[in-house]
């Protein structure tokens, strides 16, 4: 299967594609692989960043530390030999290095009501192309999401076509002059009902 944009880091895989209404996303972890389908609808429309490894392995360094500083100067009978105490001294090292292993730059695509962020390393394969396939991800949602839900229907009821067209300035498929446009064209399909800023009231 051919995908749209591939991302790797050591033991995890990001693959997408997409689809007509949404995209495909098969994510493989030390050989496990997951896919699933995102629609539209469901595709976050604010990038967050984020950066971090696991703190555990920091917290690790700095008790082994503190742990072989005290083995160093410790006097009593019970004094840890030699072979204990270079062995918590190379415990060290060791955690610093899987914090750094598990270091990860990621930005998530996500906004209020998006229950399943997308996940995408910040700089797999480098920064511009995953500046690149986000725009092109947002540019396709705005695109098919405008074109089913700003087609106004005289036969429909007001009240659905209406909450659809908040929800696409709530998702910012739309700015705020679009809302103002296509909430003139839909008012234009409903004279005969009265309209108090923005909402209507039948007679």
């Amino acid at each position: 299967m051919q995908f749209d944009f591939s991302q790797k880091r050591l033991l995890e895989k990001k693959q997408f594609r997409f689809i007509e209404d949404g995209l495909f996303i098969r994510l493989t972890f030390a050989g496990k692989v997951h896919e699933y389908e995102l629609k539209y609808e469901n595709i976050g429309y604010k990038v967050i960043y984020w950066k971090n490894g696991l703190n555990v392995f920091l917290i690790l360094a700095a008790f082994f530390t503190v742990a072989s500083i005290g083995m160093h100067y410790d006097t009593s009978e019970n004094k840890v030999d030699l072979f204990g105490q270079i062995f918590a001294i190379l415990l060290i090292p060791l955690c610093i290095a899987l914090y750094f292993l598990t270091y990860k730059r990621a930005r998530y695509l996500t906004g209020q009501g998006i229950p399943q962020p997308i996940e995408l390393f910040s700089n797999k394969p480098d920064t511009e192309a995953v500046d690149n396939f986000i725009d092109e991800i947002l540019s396709r949602r705005k695109q098919f999401l405008a074109q089913r839900y700003m087609q106004f229907n005289r036969n429909l009821s007001f009240e659905p076509q209406y909450y659809n067209l908040n929800w696409l300035l709530e998702t910012e498929v739309i700015n705020k002059q679009e809302y103002d446009q296509k909430l003139a064209e839909l008012n234009g399909l409903y004279p005969s009902a009265a309209i108090v800023t923005g909402f209507r009231i039948g007679n």
